[in-house]
């Protein structure tokens, strides 16, 4: 908007001065010519005394006025040309030019013309302002015609949720506009796959657990029975499901306002190990290598994050899950490191993604919902930081999570 204004103001300007040049020049081009009565009125005082020369003046249709020679702040070089006899010519913007010569020691004549040979005020004004105006529908209209392009485009919103691409040209005062524009569309259309893929993802995830329920509750299972237990386990699991798509839901839309506080290293990823500890993974060693860092962020999303990702690992982990910390200038890095079977190349940058599973089957053999790693990445984006996956030295996975060092300070 500034440079909009800027380039507004600057073509008033320069069409202001210009307009004002170019008019001066034709319609005042006369005011530095002499007049030919002025020319005949000089040769007539010059030849005869002033008494003579009133009358072929008059009849002229000239004014003739007296004026006492101290009524008018005369230079020196005009007061020396007048008592020597000479007719000095002055111009004025209402009588035009006049004709002086000094008749008596202090009688002073002044000659000018009654009909006024400036040009006409309004004559003037009028072609001033029709220029002006249509200087300015120049400037406006190719800012017109963009904005006719932005209102018929936002109009035109397609199915799959996109909207035309805009193109102008870059010197355009609307291209920044513009682009804005086209990122919005994208990120409509974006959203409005995800909420799609969302729709269809929750629909799967909740059918597979529904119908074990359906199956277990037509053959009435006996309470405490293993079908019963089973039952048990998959309340349990749409309940986690459940709880997991709201807190991804609320994430998507709303961000926290984040709490931030020293929060040491060691002493939070051990509460977390010990929180997922459970016989299914008892026989995996967990090593963590993190020292006495603190790290400056939101505890409770921190600790999330780090339970999803050790979580992860844990659940693909064959014999060894390994925690350890990078830190430099820049950055502070946490590394989770797993010896499972990693993560394809292809995979890294979709793995974050909600309810993306490497596995195109989806099968939930390794349970989760596929939104622990997405709500990860929500939770970097709050502490400005970043997420990946990357080959561990072990052949497994690692995940790197990383938050900004001057944060520390």
């Amino acid at each position: 908007m500034a440079r909009l204004f800027i380039s507004l103001y600057l073509f008033i300007v320069l069409s202001l001065i210009g307009l004002a040049a170019l008019l001066d020049q034709v319609f005042f081009a006369t005011d530095n010519q002499t007049d030919p009565w002025v020319n005949a009125s000089a040769a007539l005082l010059s030849v005869s005394t002033h008494e003579n020369a009133q009358q072929p003046m008059l009849q002229a249709g000239l004014k003739i006025n007296w004026l006492e020679a101290d009524s008018i702040a005369w230079p020196e070089d005009v007061r020396t040309r007048l008592s020597q006899g000479e007719t000095v010519i002055l111009y004025d913007p209402e009588l035009g030019q006049q004709l002086y010569k000094l008749h008596a020691p202090n009688q002073l004549m002044q000659v000018y013309s009654p009909v006024n040979r400036t040009t006409d005020f309004w004559l003037y004004s009028s072609v001033f302002f029709g220029l002006l105006a249509v200087l300015l529908s120049l400037w406006i209209w190719p800012l017109w015609r963009d904005l006719l392009k932005l209102k018929k485009a936002s109009s035109s919103l397609k199915q799959d949720g996109s909207l035309p691409a805009l193109s102008v040209n870059p010197a355009s005062a609307l291209a920044g506009i513009m682009g804005s524009f086209n990122q919005l569309g994208t990120e409509i259309k974006s959203l409005i796959q995800r909420q799609r893929e969302l729709t269809g993802a929750v629909a799967h995830e909740l059918r597979t657990p529904l119908s074990r329920l359906k199956f277990a509750l037509a053959a009435e299972p006996q309470p405490g029975s293993s079908p019963w237990q089973d039952m048990n386990r998959d309340v349990s699991e749409l309940e986690s499901l459940i709880q997991e798509m709201l807190d991804y839901a609320s994430m998507e839309h709303t961000a926290p306002e984040m709490d931030y506080s020293a929060l040491p290293l060691q002493e939070l990823i051990d509460s977390v190990v010990r929180r997922l500890r459970s016989p299914a993974n008892a026989h995996l060693d967990i090593e963590i290598k993190v020292g006495d860092l603190e790290l400056l962020g939101d505890g409770y999303f921190v600790q999330r994050a780090l339970q999803n990702v050790i979580q992860n690992a844990l659940r693909y982990a064959t014999r060894r899950v390994v925690v350890s910390v990078k830190q430099d200038d820049d950055w502070l890095c946490i590394c989770i490191d797993d010896d499972g079977p990693g993560v394809a190349e292809q995979d890294r940058q979709r793995i974050f993604e909600p309810f993306f599973r490497p596995d195109s089957s989806r099968a939930r053999t390794r349970g989760g919902a596929g939104l622990g790693l997405a709500i990860v990445s929500r939770i970097q984006q709050w502490h400005e930081g970043s997420c990946r996956v990357e080959n561990a030295p072990s052949g497994g996975a690692r995940f790197v999570l990383c938050y900004p060092a001057r944060q520390q300070d």
